[in-house]
């Protein structure tokens, strides 16, 4: 089945990453990021999800302004342990496209490309995500204000059904309609609600 339309309206983001200009694939380095990218990635769409996408796609342009920004070259730092919440999810969508990984990640090649140790929580920033430029230091806190764009009350309503098990097909599918849209709503209507992601510098 096909991803929602609106995937296509949220905002994207070009990546420039050496390692994989160096190793031909693609041959330019240039990696063109969607929504729909993050969603493949957490297995589902969520107002989480639309907001970790949000936050690092302003907080790369805001590290980089006016030019593309680096995959590798930008330290993610999390206030919680990675088990608490949603911060593990966090973590994984902002990943995705800055190439920040932890221990596991990759070693680099003779001293170049290492993306490991770039992915840390606990770091005490007192943001949803934050970011570090590794050339410069340059640091982006983000925080993310969800409840500004509040779900459709009939969700609730059909969230019961579907959780007791009453929900029929078509409670069930006006379930997903609701909650799909109102990650719509923030990832297209308000993507440019300056209280919706508030950058701070750090």
């Amino acid at each position: 089945m096909p991803f929602p339309a609106f995937f296509d309206d949220a905002p994207r983001l070009v990546m420039r990453d050496p390692l994989a200009a160096f190793l031909g694939a693609p041959a330019d380095g240039v990696i063109d990021y969607g929504y729909a990218d993050a969603v493949r990635l957490a297995g589902h769409s969520c107002p989480t999800v639309a907001g970790a996408w949000l936050m690092t796609v302003k907080a790369m342009a805001a590290l980089w302004p006016g030019a593309t920004p680096e995959r590798g070259a930008v330290s993610l730092l999390l206030d919680d342990p990675q088990d608490e919440g949603v911060t593990g999810v966090m973590a994984s969508v902002a990943g995705l496209v800055t190439g920040a990984a932890g221990p596991g990640g990759f070693k680099g090649i003779a001293g170049r490309f290492g993306r490991n140790d770039l992915l840390r929580f606990d770091a005490g920033t007192g943001a949803a995500l934050a970011f570090r430029r590794g050339d410069t230091g340059t640091g982006i806190a983000a925080h993310y204000h969800p409840e500004l764009v509040p779900a459709d009350p009939e969700m609730r309503i059909c969230l019961h059904g579907v959780l007791g098990g009453s929900a029929d097909a078509q409670e069930a599918r006006r379930f997903g309609e609701l909650w799909q849209d109102r990650v719509r709503r923030i990832l297209v209507d308000h993507a440019d609600d300056p209280g919706l992601v508030r950058l701070v510098a750090i």
